[in-house]
């Protein structure tokens, strides 16, 4: 301006003064100023610099544009925002919503030929709003209960309120969000309104929540109780006693605690879960009593079916033992006969070999005698052809009758040879019948080693025979005394069972007479406190009381002694949900339990 530099606000301000002979323009300068009291400019530089992109500048990227303009437009923008305030009615913020509402009853009162009121359009507004914060007050409540509770059904108690709580909290946060007059009328009516809906909404989540919990636990209940107790009853001798049933009546309540949510948790077990078990119980002891009767009678049976099997296996023993003795005593008479029988043959070869022995020495004899015959007859047959030479030399010198003595002597020589050889032919021969003996005796020698033989394996054979019949003679006896000692450890065994189930039976029958005890003790109790109390009748009568006052007395009388009257089992019963039932945990104490059981069984 004239050359001096100005600021934006200055040349707005420049701007907006008046100037000569342009009176409408000055006009609106006037309106301006007054309806702007608080007004600024924020000039910027072109765009682009190309024409051409300046005429399709509308599709140019925002990041293609010149940055100094950018700078100045982001500039622009942020004092815009930080210079707005909302606008406010009563100190009430107005939201565009509320706005917009504001200026619909604006248009309504001026269509209807009316002039508007700020107030009661603002009221309008406000309770419009109101009802709306209340329908998503309430919507929100629903929809936040039905994903996290209904969804989620069935709960603990302690879950659903914590659940309850959270909604019911941005419940109140929706309807209070508009930040409207929390003393006006309206305001407290809209929030009245919202806590009874949430209430009705709770409610019925509640009653939800416990019909849920109700059939969730009941068939938890049922199916541990089928899985882990009514299947194990039904087979006859899974239980043999009464620890062992209330054992599994402990792991039932602990998976059962585990299991079951809601509120219907204790119910249930108090009421079905204890009945059940009651029932088991009655139905363990008439298994248990019919069980020990039949136990005693197949006991009774087998001690009486052992001891006739051990005395037909005494006698099986014993007939036995004599069969193997007379067996033993044959084949021992067998052996003595047969070894006597080889004894005799071998004292007969034995014979046999001395005479062998004779005729081995008579054959060495007769071979010296042939031997000196044969000398004899060599000689002899020497002298002969020694005579027949002097006879033929002799028969040409001497005379004639010296002549016949020659050969009267060569006659006399030669019937000495031929006595001779006939000598030697008979030793001959008696020397081939002593070969033949002694040929005999040598197989009778050979004969007798045989029949050793044969006897040294027949007493061998007869000796392993013997033994053989020994072992499996003491192996039987063994394996009966095994069977005798295994009935007689059964048999033991069979009695202590016996006791053990008279014992059990025993405690079982004190058990029952404690009971009756305390149930014939209890009618006494009852029957005196009717007596006391018909002489407390008749005392008060006495003194004079109205009818109508005794009548009532003696109902009540009436009523406690029927009361007392009632079966043990509902007294426990009652005890046991009166008292403390549960522990911290949520466990049934056992005192209860065993009290309720025995009161069911008497």
């Amino acid at each position: 301006d004239r050359g001096r530099k100005i600021t934006e606000r200055e040349y707005l301000e420049n701007s907006m003064q008046a100037k000569p002979g342009q009176e409408e323009k000055n006009k609106l300068r006037d309106v301006i100023k007054d309806l702007f009291r608080e007004r600024d400019c924020a000039t910027v530089v072109r765009p682009v610099s190309e024409e051409a992109d300046l005429r399709n500048i509308q599709k140019l990227p925002y990041d293609s544009l010149r940055p100094q303009f950018r700078t100045q437009v982001e500039a622009f923008v942020k004092k815009v925002y930080e210079s707005l305030k909302p606008k406010r009615m009563d100190g009430q913020v107005l939201s565009g919503r509320l706005f917009v509402d504001l200026a619909t009853e604006y248009c309504k009162a001026i269509n209807n030929s009316a002039v508007p009121t700020i107030q009661s359009a603002w009221t309008s507004v406000v309770q419009h709003q109101l009802r709306l914060s209340l329908k998503d007050a309430v919507q929100l409540y629903r929809s936040e209960m039905n994903a996290k509770a209904m969804q989620r059904l069935p709960l603990d108690a302690s879950d659903l309120n914590e659940v309850h709580k959270a909604a019911q909290a941005d419940a109140i946060n929706v309807y209070t969000g508009p930040k409207f007059d929390p003393n006006s009328s309206a305001f407290k009516e809209g929030h009245v309104a919202l806590k009874s809906k949430i209430k009705q909404l709770h409610d019925h989540v509640k009653a939800e929540n416990k019909g849920k919990s109700m059939r969730s636990c009941e068939m938890i209940a049922k199916e541990l109780y089928m899985r882990e107790i009514e299947n194990k009853l039904d087979v006859a001798g899974s239980y043999r006693n009464f620890d062992s049933l209330l054992s599994d009546w402990d792991q039932v309540r602990k998976t059962y605690l585990l299991k079951a949510k809601g509120p219907a948790r204790e119910e249930v077990l108090s009421t079905w879960l204890f009945q059940q078990m009651v029932q088991s119980v009655q139905v363990l002891w008439t298994s248990l009593q019919s069980g020990l009767e039949a136990d005693q009678g197949a006991l009774q049976k087998k001690v009486s079916e052992a001891a006739s099997r051990s005395a037909a296996d005494r006698d099986r023993q014993a007939e036995d033992e004599r069969k193997k003795a007379q067996k033993l005593k044959a084949a021992e008479q067998k052996w003595l006969a047969e070894k006597a029988g080889l004894e005799r043959q071998v004292e007969e070869a034995r014979r046999g070999a001395g005479d062998a022995d004779r005729a081995k020495r008579e054959i060495t004899q007769l071979r010296e005698t042939e031997r000196s015959l044969r000398d004899q007859v060599s000689i002899l047959q020497q002298s002969v052809q020694s005579a027949e030479h002097d006879a033929q030399a002799a028969q040409v010198s001497a005379h004639k009758g010296d002549s016949s003595k020659v050969t009267v002597e060569v006659q006399s020589l030669k019937m000495q040879l031929a006595r001779l050889l006939g000598d030697v032919r008979g030793l001959g021969a008696a020397r081939g019948e002593l070969e033949i003996k002694a040929e005999h005796e040598r197989q009778l020698v050979s004969l007798e080693r045989k029949l050793q033989k044969q006897l040294m394996d027949a007493r061998r054979t007869n000796e392993g025979m013997i033994e053989n019949l020994r072992q499996t003679y003491e192996e039987k006896v063994d394996g009966m005394k095994e069977q005798r000692n295994e009935v007689t450890m059964r048999s033991k065994g069979y009695q202590r069972e016996i006791e053990r189930l008279r014992s059990e039976a025993e405690i079982l029958r004190h058990r029952i007479a404690s009971a009756e005890n305390e149930h014939a003790f209890e009618k006494r109790v009852i029957d005196s406190a009717q007596k006391q109390a018909e002489l407390v009748l008749a005392s008060l009568e006495e003194t004079g009381k109205a009818k109508s006052e005794f009548a009532q007395i003696h109902e009540e009388l009436e009523a406690l002694s029927v009361g007392r009257r009632g079966s043990p089992m509902a007294s426990r019963k009652d005890e046991f949900r009166g008292r403390a039932d549960f522990r911290n945990d949520g466990s049934m104490p056992y005192t209860a339990a065993n009290a309720a059981v025995f009161g069911r069984t008497r």
